[in-house]
Formats: structure tokens, C-alpha cells, sequence
């Protein structure tokens, strides 16, 4: 047992250090977070076997279609890689669409004149060869009944996926998923029925929608309209989602932004004057033909000229949200490009929305900062440090970085509150991600406890309640859950 004077020393700066060096001393499988081997250490065998009990509540994740239901190594690849996310944008606006839909002499045709077929494979090649992908295998193959292959793997999944519902039921159920929080604004076009086909699959798992911010603005901003007209369709739309049932025919829990990445630092506008002045320039401009497209070559540039409009109205809001004490989650880590502006997601931008300051008063809305600020944990921790309202969330980061959970788990505990830990995944496209999260989050968050346990910092039952804080109670408590 370490003193727990040395504890911090042991740990070292950004979570582990030395004392990772000594929990898994003369035991590589230790420090790789190989909790389920017969050579693991005993504490995190036995927490982890504890956390296997545990219901999870998955505080940020997507509706998932059924086109998934059959599928090939390549397209499961392209469909669970983020940096697969922008091959449309290898090439000309459309060109990809219509390769993949085309006949064969359309499809040789294109591919002639834009190299299609080597720029994806080249992508796809890349994006098999992570150690994720080859550990994800061998999970699968276990759930599945099959060889450690990746052929073999979706060989066996392609048969589950003939009931694909009686699949992604199954996969609810193995990882004990009881509230899945689904952030609507990425949905891949699925309308009202859709989202209730999947919600129906996951049951006795409870979908919870979250209403995003984005998605409203993409519907209004396109539109020759004045601000005023904005803000008054804007909060129509806010109102019914968030008190009645206007997120596709079901209520809300909450909201989400996607404007970090966009704009980067984010500061509350409250002034309506400063906006519209912002709103009818980026419209003049726009007339004109000089606004560059969101996706140009100068991404900075269409978010620069409505920065204005953006900060006013997505600080209406979160206003909303803290009428209603309703949470609203921040993207601020992680994420795919080129949607998101990797350089804008530093996790210490989002300070003066947390603090939500007006006439000299910190008002501190219920914000979550989802993603877990990765690869910033260390600013995202310490920002949900000092502020009571800013909680931390750890997904997409679970389970993308799968052993260096242990790492970023290490690094959460030292400084978060238990109470303000929450569990996610940000599943999107296929259903394996909800279960690996799950899977893979209790294993690492064992090893992490046992860490402290070990070092005599926390006991086995303080490991526990801790572990049953991060998995669910503190999504249910955040989001008023009474069911």
C-alpha cells in the first residue's frame, strides 16, 4: 500500500505516472487495463467484476438506422471510422454520392476521372490498421460464437443482422444499458419513425432525446429573414421541443451545441442590437454572392461572419435551459473532421459560457462539456474543477481510445467531483459502439479504481459508489429521471 502522502508524486502530472508504474509492477497486463485476464490484478478483477452489475446510462449518443443490417469489412470500416467521415471531400460535391450508387460502367466512368477507388482504399486501409479495430475483433468474435477474424466477425454479424432488431436488443441487454440520451441533431435523415423503430429495438433501454441547437439554426438561417423573425421562430421551436413534444414527436431532456468547433471561444451575447447589426451584414454579404461556402477552403471565415448572430442566439438558449434547469451539453473535444475546426476545441474556450455572467453575476447554467476535452483532458478537468455547474463527460473518447482509458480515467479522478463524472459513448452509424463503450468503460474504470484502492486512497465500497455515480446516477440526477 502506498502512503497516501505520496499519492500525488506517485501519480505525476496528467494521471498515472509512477503510481501506474507500481500498481502494475512485474505485470504488463496490468498497466495494458487486461482487467477479465488471469493475471490481472486481483483488486481491479474484483471491482471489475463488481461494475459488470452496474446499469449504465449512456449521457451522450445517436439514433442508429437499419442500413447496417448486412455489411462488408470495407463498409463497416468506413462507417465506424472518424477519419472516414470526410470521404465525400476527397472529391468534387456530390461525385462520391453518386459513386456509390452508380452501375458499374457510371461507376467505372467516375472512378476513371477522380481516382475514387484508390483515394478510398487508401483511407480504409489506413483506418483497419488501428490496435482498436483488431481489439474490437476479438470482442466481437467472443459476443459473436466465432474465429478472431475480421471476415469471420461480420460473416457472423451479417447473420445476426437478418433480425437486426433481436441484434441491437441483444447488445443492449449484454452491456446493461438502461437510458440512452439521443442527441437528434445527427440522425443520417431519420424521420419521426425511424428514430421509434430504433427506440423500440433497444427496449426495455429508454431513448431520452436531446434537442440540438444546430439543428434548429440549419432550418431557419438559410432563410432571407430578418433577426427578429429568427429569434421569434427560434424560441417557438426551443419552447415546444424542450416543453412539449416538438423533438420529432417526443419531449426533450435537455440541449446541445455544436458551436465550439465552429467559432471557437464562446462568449454569452445578450445584446439584440450587436446581433442584428452582425445578421444583416452576413445577409447583405450573402446577396451578394460573397459568402464563402461552410465547407470552403477558408473554414473560418462563414463562421467568422455570423459569430455574432450564433452567440446571441445559442446564449437564448441556454437562458432556456436555465429556466427550465435543463442541462445543455458543449461539444468540446474529439470529434470529426472537417466539420469541426480541430484547433477551436480547447476545452478553457467554453469558460465564459460556463460562467454565463450578466450584470456582474455568475449565473453557471448546467453545462456539459461532452467528449471529455480530448486530447485536453487536463483542461476540461480542471475547468469542471473549479466550476460547481460544469460537469465532465467522457464519450467517443470511450471507447476510441480504448486502453488509454485508464490513462484519461486516472487523469478525471484526481481532480473531478464523482458526482460530476458522466458516461457516454457518442454511438453513431453502428450499434457495436454502444456495447464496447459499456464493455469497455467498466473494465478501464475498474482499473483506474483500483488504482486508488490499492494505493489506499479509497476503499472497495467508496470504488463502487463512485463507479455506480459515473455509470448512472449522476445522468439521472442531471436529467430529473424518475423512470
Amino acid at each position: 500500500m502506498h502512503d497516501r502522502r505520496e499519492f500525488l508524486g506517485l501519480a505525476g502530472a496528467g494521471g498515472g505516472g509512477l503510481l501506474l508504474g507500481a500498481h502494475g509492477a512485474g505485470n504488463p497486463s496490468t498497466l495494458l487495463g487486461l482487467s477479465a485476464g488471469p493475471d490481472a490484478n486481483q483488486t481491479a478483477q474484483s471491482l471489475h467484476e463488481a461494475f459488470e452489475t452496474i446499469p449504465v446510462d449512456d449521457t451522450h449518443c445517436h439514433p442508429l438506422t437499419f442500413n447496417d443490417a448486412e455489411t462488408t469489412t470495407e463498409q463497416f470500416v468506413e462507417r465506424m471510422a472518424l477519419s472516414a467521415f470526410p470521404m465525400d471531400r476527397y472529391f468534387p460535391r456530390g461525385v462520391y454520392r453518386e459513386w456509390l450508387d452508380a452501375d458499374p460502367d457510371r461507376r467505372a466512368k467516375l472512378d476513371a476521372d477522380h481516382d475514387i477507388e484508390r483515394i478510398r482504399g487508401d483511407v480504409l486501409e489506413q483506418a483497419s490498421q488501428t490496435v482498436f479495430l483488431r481489439f474490437m475483433v476479438k470482442e466481437m468474435a467472443a459476443f459473436l460464437g466465432c474465429d478472431e477474424t475480421f471476415e469471420a466477425v461480420i460473416e457472423a454479424r451479417n447473420a445476426r443482422g437478418v433480425d437486426y432488431a433481436s441484434y441491437l436488443n441483444d447488445l443492449f441487454a449484454d452491456a446493461k444499458i438502461d437510458n440512452a440520451m439521443l442527441d437528434m441533431g445527427y440522425r443520417e435523415g431519420m424521420g419521426s419513425d425511424e428514430v421509434t423503430q430504433f427506440e423500440t429495438a433497444i427496449a426495455p433501454t429508454r431513448g431520452r432525446r436531446i434537442l440540438r441547437v444546430d439543428s434548429i439554426l440549419a432550418g431557419l438561417l438559410p432563410e432571407d429573414l430578418e433577426l427578429d423573425e429568427i429569434e421569434v421562430a427560434f424560441l417557438r421551436e426551443i419552447e415546444e421541443g424542450l416543453d412539449g413534444t416538438g423533438n420529432l414527436g417526443a419531449p426533450s431532456y435537455g440541449m446541445k451545441s455544436y458551436l465550439l468547433p465552429r467559432i471557437g471561444l464562446i462568449k454569452p451575447l445578450f445584446d439584440r442590437t450587436i446581433a442584428r447589426t452582425n445578421w444583416d451584414e452576413f445577409r447583405r454579404l450573402r446577396a451578394r454572392g460573397e459568402v464563402p461556402e461552410p465547407d470552403g477552403d477558408d473554414r473560418d471565415i462563414y463562421w467568422e461572419l455570423q459569430k455574432d448572430t450564433l452567440r446571441y442566439l445559442h446564449s437564448l438558449a441556454l437562458e432556456a435551459c436555465l429556466e427550465r434547469n435543463m442541462p445543455m451539453q458543449f461539444h468540446a473535444g474529439d470529434g470529426e473532421a472537417p466539420r469541426g475546426i480541430m484547433r477551436n476545441q480547447d476545452p478553457f474556450l467554453m469558460e465564459e459560457m460556463v460562467r454565463f455572467e450578466r450584470n456582474g453575476v455568475m449565473r453557471m447554467p448546467q453545462i456539459i462539456m461532452i467528449h471529455a476535452g480530448y486530447p485536453l483532458i487536463g483542461r476540461g478537468t480542471w475547468l469542471t474543477h473549479l466550476y460547481p455547474n460544469c460537469h465532465f463527460e467522457l464519450s467517443l473518447a470511450t471507447p476510441l481510445i480504448h486502453h488509454g482509458l485508464l490513462r484519461m480515467y486516472l487523469e478525471v479522478l484526481e481532480v473531478v467531483p464523482l458526482s460530476k463524472i458522466l458516461f457516454g459513448s457518442d454511438a453513431y452509424n453502428l450499434p457495436e459502439f454502444y456495447w464496447l463503450a459499456a464493455k469497455w468503460g467498466r473494465r478501464f474504470l475498474a482499473q483506474a479504481f483500483a488504482v486508488y484502492v490499492d494505493a489506499g486512497i479509497l476503499t472497495s465500497s467508496e470504488a463502487i459508489a463512485g463507479a455506480r455515480m459515473i455509470l448512472h446516477e449522476n445522468n439521472r440526477r442531471l436529467y430529473h429521471l424518475e423512470d
